[in-house]
């Protein structure tokens, strides 16, 4: 096996004998080689991070936004009519003074006028109506209350004393008509036994007339030519033929109790023997037209037509006598039919009555419930309820006017404040709206003092507030801080090169009539200040997930993470609830 020890050891041989004979040349090359492998170690090894530190110190603390303020004011002010409409007078011409509130021009608005007048009315409308509420009901409207109940209960209590007269009609009447049938029963009951006896012997004879047709279609060869000559005449008679049979056999002479009962019985009886009798002459019929051959002959023919002809007699005399029997037990009964008639007339009467009196007992109940409960709900009083939503209706018209002012108030250019018209555009009989009209105006110089207009960031905007003070240092007046105080914050955006900000004024604390329109400098606004607290760096902070605030501090010469709580904050300086100490350096900033 190959070993390197042998090749070692002449290396090593060579080199001893090399620095022996040159000690120059060895030294300079050790040097060398030394130099060479520091370098070598300076590139290779690991650079340190550099770190820019601070140390955590006590101190004021004051927090500013800074933005570019425009001076602005009142004096030079641009009028227009937010509405169209023909100028109806100028009022104002260049040079004149006027004062605040002063009408220079109007436009015509009659109809306007009529909407606020119209408005005006409703609001006092509905004051009049809140104020009837809030006032309660009158002892004079409570006394007709009290009136209407007392008149409703007596009417009550008079259709109550009408339906106990009604029912006792009817329970009258009701016996009565009671008695009369159970006369009429009694005296007529021999007329039903006959009826009965007479319907049961005439069904039966019909009966048997009917079944005298088996005899006759017996003959098969009479019902062959039949079904040969005669089809369809057959087959309807064979239909009605069977029905009759049917109807006859269902049929049962009973229900004679009453004379009611025995006449829907015996005039059913009568429906049974006419659907035979019409039966027997259809037979008779389809017989007459058979054609006479060998076997069916003009004898056979003559002697069935008068056996079906004698049965069709017996169901004529059959009905003939249910009729007579009927007509005896009509006539029987006629005078009690009246009678009876006439005082179910009265019972009906009676029950209607009662009825009707029963519906307005319902009615002046109800009626009754809804006068004491008004009358209840006038000596009660209004409910808060009440009053709020007449409040609320007497606010609506409150607010209809105020609307209807505000658009007339839009037809009349007034002066805003004190000062001097140096120019009116406007002349009477013009049109607003025309192209060569709309951007017409009045224009004037008003008395009102500077002020400075700065547009900030929806981030710089919540920290501001109403008298917080500031100052700007213009740049036509380098080198002096002008004091300011915040007067006014818009609510809503307004795109600066389009961007959202938010306009907020600062007047100024002293008068300047050196000041200039248009004028721009850098302002500020002091939006709070912290006096004798722990101030770290802003750009230390470092927000992690999950873990909120860390700063990173030396400890030791080691890079440690702590948690702190901040509070307010300036563009550099940040302040320290918890979690720092006095002295601790803090790191700002890390190049690797």
């Amino acid at each position: 096996m190959w070993s390197p020890l042998p090749l070692l050891r002449r290396f090593w041989t060579a080199l001893k004998s090399f620095v022996l004979r040159h000690p120059v040349w060895a030294s300079v090359l050790g040097i060398f080689l030394l130099l060479f492998g520091l370098l070598l170690w300076y590139i290779f090894s690991p650079a340190k991070p550099q770190m820019i530190t601070e140390t955590v110190r006590r101190g004021d603390l004051v927090q500013q936004v800074e933005a570019v303020g425009t001076i602005t004011s009142d004096r030079d002010v641009n009028m227009k009519f937010p509405v169209t409409g023909i100028v109806a007078s100028v009022s104002a011409k260049e040079g004149d003074k006027v004062l605040a509130g002063q009408e220079l021009v109007r436009l015509r608005n009659e109809s306007f006028a009529a909407d606020l007048a119209s408005a005006a009315a409703q609001y006092r409308q509905a004051q009049a109506s809140y104020q009837e509420l809030e006032e309660g009901t009158r002892p004079e409207d409570l006394a007709i209350a009290e009136a209407e109940v007392a008149n409703k209960r007596a009417a009550l209590e008079a259709v109550k004393a009408d339906y106990q007269s009604a029912e006792e009609k009817l329970r009258t009447s009701e016996e009565k008509l009671a008695a009369i049938r159970a006369e009429a029963t009694t005296n007529l009951a021999g007329y039903l036994v006959t009826s009965s006896s007479t319907c049961a012997q005439q069904i039966s004879l019909t009966r048997t007339a009917l079944r005298t047709l088996d005899d006759v279609f017996v003959s098969s060869f009479i019902t062959d030519m039949a079904r040969q000559y005669r089809t369809t005449a057959y087959s309807v008679f064979r239909a009605n033929w069977i029905a009759a049979q049917t109807a006859l056999d269902a049929f049962s002479c009973t229900g004679f109790d009453t004379y009611d009962s025995s006449l829907a019985t015996m005039q059913r009886a009568t429906e049974v023997i006419m659907q035979s009798a019409s039966v027997l002459q259809e037979a008779y019929a389809l017989i007459a037209d058979l054609p006479l051959t060998t076997a069916f002959d003009s004898t056979l023919r003559e002697s069935t037509k008068s056996t079906i002809s004698t049965e069709k007699a017996v169901a004529q005399t059959a009905l003939s006598t249910i009729n007579t029997a009927m007509k005896s037990l009509r006539d029987a009964s006629a005078g009690y039919t009246a009678n009876i008639a006439t005082e179910e007339n009265t019972f009906a009467a009676a029950k209607a009555s009662k009825q009707s009196a029963q519906s307005a007992i319902l009615t002046y109940e109800t009626a009754l419930r809804t006068q004491e409960a008004q009358l209840a709900l006038s000596k009660a009083g209004p409910r808060e309820t009440q009053l709020s939503a007449s409040r609320a209706n007497m606010n609506a018209a409150a607010a209809s006017v105020a609307r209807a002012r505000a658009k007339l108030e839009d037809t009349i250019i007034r002066a805003p404040t004190d000062g001097i018209i140096t120019k009116v555009d406007f002349k009477e009989g013009e049109f607003t709206g025309d192209a060569d009209n709309i951007g017409h105006s009045v224009t004037m110089l008003g008395t009102s003092p500077f002020r400075v207009e700065m547009f900030l960031s929806e981030v710089d905007i919540p920290k501001i507030l109403l008298t917080q003070s500031g100052s700007i240092e213009l740049d036509a007046f380098p080198g002096v801080n002008y004091a300011l105080t915040v007067t006014s914050i818009e609510p809503g955006p307004t795109k600066v090169d389009g961007v959202s900000k938010y306009r907020v004024s600062l007047g100024f604390v002293h008068p300047h009539d050196e000041f200039k329109i248009g004028m721009t400098g850098d302002a500020e606004i002091i939006t709070g200040n912290r006096a004798d607290v722990l101030l770290a760096p802003v750009r230390s902070i470092i927000q992690k997930n999950g873990e909120g605030k860390v700063i990173r501090i030396l400890e030791n010469g080691e890079v440690v993470d702590k948690p702190v709580e901040t509070g307010m904050e300036s563009d550099t300086d940040a302040e320290i609830v918890s979690g720092l100490s006095e002295g601790e350096t803090v790191i700002v900033l890390i190049k690797q």
